[in-house]
């Protein structure tokens, strides 16, 4: 079995060493750090030596030397988090097998969610068909990575087979369903969920608040609210965005703002979540008083305020936000650019439509067709012929709509 194991992984093939110097000396950290360097290496602060795989092989030589097998579990298992490439985990992998630590339930686990993670589905696969027992660790794992490679069908079997699924089972299942926009799916694993007896979290809940959105069912919706209310987990930046965003889509603003008032705490993506409630009803003065509270205004912020303006025709004033946004240095992604563009054809503004130009071949965005179709249609309210056949040899699959622009033009 073990031969079969190393084979199908392609172990044989790597070299017999790895490729750093198993050094025992470890690198230097304060006593605090090598006291708890397990827990600090899974956090995004932990110091860039302790997110080092060669420091955790290190850590891996220097208990082997003193026959301490604990931390060498716990080192090894933190140099596969740390694994940059699939490569550098097999030659783990390899390591794990030669040691025969293989067949310890944590390492096992954790190569799973390294190969499942790397994108080797298929590696991660026949190393949890030779697992013993369906363990829920690995199960949840093995979901996960099913969902992340798109094989939605073996993510369900698998799911439908766990023994004692538990929250983080049916939080996983949900969120890839919704990820792949299955959200009908996605609601019949929640109501299994709430039958069952488990208690969803945030994450549940916003999943679900997002699939119930985007099927239209407002009622269901507030019976959500209604238990992110009874589970105290209302004022999670989490939930609250995603009840607001529900309520902007299917009910207008009024309750969305309302919830918003009462949130502890917002970040970006709450005011931006509100702001485009405001602009896509046509409030775009409620949206400007909005928008000047936001602290840290982003792209997305800039580029939903200036497409309420261009929504209710205030092509000027959107082309005066677009000045602003440029003096803060961010600079328009692809969709913005192609309503700005739109703007700037309808109101014959050429100075901002050349720059915008500039910003589309500096950024790339030349190669979209859709920035293309845009860009093509301004030139041509501008009279500028010979610019129509240099961009649509860009994009052959486009090119009869190229063709029928200019013949456009000509006529």
């Amino acid at each position: 079995m073990l031969v079969f194991i190393s084979a199908s992984l392609r172990l044989k093939t790597l070299p017999r060493s790895l490729p750093f110097p198993l050094s025992t000396e470890l690198p230097s950290l304060n006593p605090k750090q090598r006291s708890g360097w397990f827990s600090i290496s899974t956090s995004s602060k932990a110091p860039p030596q302790v997110q080092d795989p060669q420091y955790f092989i290190r850590i891996f030589c220097n208990a082997r030397l003193h026959q301490n097998h604990y931390e060498c579990e716990l080192a090894l298992v933190s140099a596969l988090k740390c694994c940059s490439s699939s490569v550098q985990g097999r030659q783990f992998h390899s390591l794990a097998l030669k040691l025969g630590l293989h067949s310890n339930t944590f390492i096992q686990n954790s190569l799973i969610n390294m190969y499942a993670k790397r994108g080797s589905i298929n590696d991660a696969q026949i190393l949890f068909e030779f697992c013993p027992t369906l363990d829920p660790v690995s199960c949840n794992i093995m979901v996960r990575g099913y969902v992340k490679a798109g094989q939605l069908d073996n993510a369900r079997k698998l799911f439908d087979r766990m023994p004692d699924k538990g929250c983080v089972s049916y939080t996983t299942m949900i969120m890839g369903l919704v990820q792949n926009v299955c959200f009908r799916e996605a609601l019949v694993v929640f109501k299994d969920m709430r039958s069952d007896g488990v208690v969803p979290n945030d994450l549940t809940l916003a999943n679900v608040i997002y699939a119930y959105s985007h099927v239209g069912e407002i009622l269901n919706c507030q019976m959500i609210h209604a238990l992110a209310i009874k589970l105290f987990l209302e004022g999670l930046v989490l939930v609250s965005t995603n009840l607001m965003r529900a309520y902007c889509l299917c009910s207008g603003v009024g309750e969305a703002r309302r919830l918003f008032d009462k949130m502890p705490e917002v970040n970006v993506v709450s005011w931006n979540v509100m702001l485009n409630g405001y602009a896509k009803e046509g409030l775009v003065d409620m949206a400007r008083e909005l928008f000047e509270r936001i602290p840290d205004k982003d792209v997305i912020s800039w580029g939903t305020m200036i497409d309420g303006y261009i929504l209710i025709n205030c092509l000027h004033e959107a082309l005066v936000m677009h000045r602003a946004m440029l003096r803060t240095g961010l600079a328009p992604n692809e969709i913005l650019v192609v309503n700005l563009v739109s703007a700037c054809g309808r109101l014959n503004a050429m100075g901002d439509g050349l720059q915008l130009h500039g910003i589309v071949v500096k950024k790339g965005f030349d190669l979209f067709s859709f920035v293309l179709l845009a860009t093509v249609q301004k030139h041509i309210r501008w009279m500028s012929p010979h610019f129509v056949p240099k961009h649509g040899s860009h994009s052959s699959f486009k090119i009869s709509i190229f063709w029928f622009l200019t013949k456009a033009f000509v006529s």
